[in-house]
């Protein structure tokens, strides 16, 4: 009877193996197609953009970044030492090369939350509504930075090799 016992517990590790090694391997082939890069995105060039105003970092800035080609935009938000880390349509980390014009806010903090928004389309035009009516938050910033027309701001990224820019913000 032991002898039985033993087997099956030996039977039930092997299928534990198989299942786990089954797993790895979906796995595996899941990471590889994924959430990963689209096939069609051209390859991506590392890029971090510094934001000083007046000379000093500027933490929780946003930073988008049109391309002249008018394909693959970037954003990133930048740190406490001013730098943002630019990822391309605003989730795959780098940028495709070219010339960029690039704006820059950042809009001070609110103590509004939206509440969840509704399923019900009447109740979800009066949230709609709501939101309309709250107060927009100030950029903290220069205004003429929050507009790619106005900004001034270019950023050229070459193929390859990374790219590290620093953008002056002045009153």
């Amino acid at each position: 009877m032991n002898t039985k016992h033993t087997s099956f517990a030996n039977l039930s590790v092997v299928s534990a193996m198989l299942l786990l090694g089954g797993c790895v391997v979906i796995a595996s082939l899941g990471c590889a197609e994924g959430p990963g890069i689209p096939a069609d995105l051209p390859a991506l060039t590392p890029c971090t953009i510094t934001v000083t105003h007046n000379g000093e970092p500027v933490e929780g800035a946003s930073v988008l970044m049109s391309p002249q080609s008018g394909e693959y935009s970037a954003a990133g938000t930048t740190d406490s030492a001013g730098k943002a880390v630019m990822s391309t349509d605003g989730k795959y980390e780098g940028v495709v090369a070219g010339e960029f014009v690039a704006t820059v806010t950042k809009l001070e903090k609110s103590d509004y939350v939206a509440p969840p928004q509704p399923d019900d389309p009447e109740e979800y035009m009066k949230w709609e509504e709501e939101l309309k009516n709250q107060p927009q938050p100030e950029n903290l910033l220069p205004e003429k930075y929050a507009s790619f027309g106005t900004s001034g701001l270019t950023v050229t990224v070459a193929e390859g090799a990374p790219a590290e820019v620093t953008l002056e913000l002045t009153d």
